[in-house]
């Protein structure tokens, strides 16, 4: 049951050039139906000893991430914590607007890991899902998104959480390099080598940093 779910899932969410393998982590948060709503549109699920409705299309997911930060649970597994881009965001809000009181039930490849109950809008993208996920699925994420706290804007000139696919790649790839250079930096200032000439924070060439701490 939960591969045919997933298989639906990622026919609904992801193109078809897209492969499953490439998908290795898909996280979908869905809001709740009712009976009223076609079959072919809803599903149902165990919350806390209750079978209840859920919509098939998420509200946001895994398409919709740019950054995350995952954290020990309480219950021995690992959370996260979502940044979404700008559609995300937008659904985020509406759906906090327009439902509260209903459940969000949060997914990992087909699986509910999670559960929230709607008490406030969410209006900044940030979402959390506080438990289910292994060591093995947080590192699959890392590799793929940068930590929030390495989010760099799409923009020069503006405050844009990368939204698109290029955007997304490249804020990982600037994480990274960003990270090698404080870490060639921080070697420097370990050995009293550091130019206090180049201010903390100045863009240096990476080539040249790698340079001189051979």
């Amino acid at each position: 049951m939960h591969r045919l779910f997933l298989a639906l899932l990622v026919a609904v969410l992801f193109p078809a050039c897209e492969s499953m393998d490439k998908e290795k982590v898909v996280i979908t948060v869905h809001s709740q139906g009712n009976d009223m709503e076609s079959p072919k549109t809803i599903f149902r699920r165990n919350v806390n000893g209750r079978t209840m409705i859920f919509k098939i299309i998420p509200e946001f997911s895994t398409q919709s991430v740019s950054a995350i930060h995952p954290f020990p649970a309480d219950d021995g597994t690992y959370g996260v914590t979502l940044k979404l881009d700008f559609k995300g965001t937008q659904s985020l809000d509406i759906v906090t607007r327009m439902r509260q009181g209903e459940i969000l039930m949060t997914m990992v490849n087909g699986t509910v890991v999670d559960h929230v109950v709607i008490d406030q809008p969410v209006s900044n993208g940030m979402f959390t899902v506080w438990r289910g996920l292994s060591e093995e699925l947080v590192t699959l994420l890392e590799e793929k998104h940068p930590s929030i706290t390495e989010l760099k804007s799409s923009s020069t000139f503006l405050e844009m959480t990368p939204s698109t696919r290029k955007e997304k790649k490249e804020s990982k790839r600037n994480a990274a390099r960003d990270a090698k250079v404080k870490e060639v930096e921080d070697k420097r200032r370990a050995r009293g080598e550091f130019d206090p000439e180049i201010p903390d924070g100045d863009v240096v060439p990476l080539s040249e940093l790698l340079k001189s701490s051979r």
